[in-house]
C-alpha cells in the first residue's frame, strides 16, 4: 500500500506533544495524526466511487459531492484544521449556521460555505465532473452569486496574517487537481518561518 488517505483529518484527530524542556523556543516536540481506523488505500473502491466518508465540516468539496477523491482531500482537510487553529475557540469556517449536524442538508450547507469562501469552481472542473456534480455546481452558483461570496483572501490582517492567508490560499482550492501535494507543502517557506 503506497499511498493512503486518512479522510478524517480534523482537530479531534491531531495530537500534540509539548516540548517542555526545549531552550530554543520550540513549542512542540511532536504533532501526530490519530484515529487511522478509516484510512483507505489511494486506489480503493471507496475513493474511486466517491463514497462519502469523514465529518463533512472537515471534508473536501469532492467528498461532499460524492465524486472520486484522493490524497488531495486530506490536504483540504489540513487547510480546514489550520484555519480553525489560527482562529481558535472551536471555530470552523465551514460550520453551517442554518442546520444542525443531523440534518439531511448539512453536507450541502458545508459545501455552500466552502464555495462562499474559496469558490468558484474553475471552468475546467467540467472535465472531471459528472452531470450530477455539474448540476450541484450550477445550484451553488445560483444560491451564492459572486455578490454574496466572501473570499477568504479578503480576510483582514487583524484576523489572519498575510503569510498564513497566502499559505491557506495555496491549499484551499475547489478543484483537487490544483492543490499541492503534502511534499510540496512541506517545502513551502511557511514551514521554515520561526515567528
Amino acid at each position: 500500500m503506497d499511498m493512503c488517505i486518512q479522510v478524517d483529518v480534523k482537530l479531534d484527530n491531531v495530537f500534540v506533544n509539548y516540548n517542555r524542556h526545549d531552550t530554543n523556543g520550540l513549542r512542540f516536540s511532536d504533532v501526530q495524526l490519530g484515529d487511522l481506523g478509516g484510512t483507505y488505500p489511494a486506489d480503493s473502491n471507496w475513493a474511486r466511487k466517491g463514497t462519502p466518508v469523514g465529518a463533512p465540516m472537515w471534508s473536501s468539496p469532492e467528498v461532499i459531492m460524492e465524486t472520486p477523491w484522493n490524497t488531495a482531500t486530506d490536504i483540504w482537510s489540513f487547510g480546514a484544521v489550520l484555519i480553525s487553529l489560527i482562529y481558535g475557540g472551536n471555530f470552523n469556517l465551514f460550520r453551517p449556521k442554518t442546520v444542525p449536524y443531523e440534518h439531511e442538508e448539512y453536507g450541502l450547507e458545508v459545501l455552500k460555505q466552502q464555495f462562499r469562501y474559496f469558490g468558484p469552481f474553475p471552468g475546467k472542473y467540467e472535465e472531471i465532473a459528472g452531470p450530477m456534480t455539474v448540476r450541484a455546481i450550477l445550484y451553488l452558483m445560483q444560491e451564492i452569486p459572486q455578490s454574496k461570496m466572501t473570499p477568504f483572501y479578503r480576510t483582514t490582517e487583524k484576523e489572519v496574517c498575510k503569510k498564513d492567508k497566502e499559505f491557506i490560499g495555496k491549499i484551499m482550492m475547489m478543484d483537487w487537481r490544483d492543490r499541492p501535494t503534502a511534499g510540496k507543502l512541506l517545502e513551502d517557506e511557511w514551514f521554515k518561518e520561526e515567528d
